[in-house]
């Protein structure tokens, strides 16, 4: 994300598309990542980046305390699988099958059909990081 000030709405959708690339299946993760030619690693540094657009969706009280906590959960599983030791949790393979990605994956689904009604949404068409912010 910018410097600059996120306004509500771009907050909400950066944070949507987030968790939408967190919830999908891992097919279509893989082949995201690789139309963008982006890695495994992406899907997290995006979500560490979805950090302001949580804050201030608080703030704004467009999403409340559990939902924050719940957040921060997928925060915290990602931030445990980090590290040089933790190597084989970031390839194709562990979208799959590692414990860590399929728990934010089932939090990532539960965050968004309760904050869109479905964890179904459209993918992002832009690259994470020049996504629509």
């Amino acid at each position: 994300m910018s410097e600059q000030r996120l306004s509500e709405a771009g907050a909400w959708t950066y944070l949507v598309e987030t968790l939408t690339m967190l919830a999908v299946d891992a097919r279509d993760q893989t082949a995201w990542l690789d139309k963008y030619r982006l890695e495994t690693d992406d899907l997290a540094l995006d979500y560490e980046n979805a950090r302001a657009s949580i804050v201030l969706l608080a703030e704004t009280g467009r999403i409340d305390v559990a939902m924050e906590s719940r957040l921060a959960r997928i925060d915290a599983i990602l931030d445990a699988m980090s590290g040089a030791e933790q190597a084989l949790r970031w390839t194709y393979e562990a979208l799959t099958a590692d414990a860590g990605w399929l728990k934010v994956r089932r939090l990532a689904r539960e965050a968004l059909t309760e904050l869109a009604g479905t964890w179904q949404q459209p993918l992002p068409t832009l690259g994470i990081h020049g996504g629509s912010q």
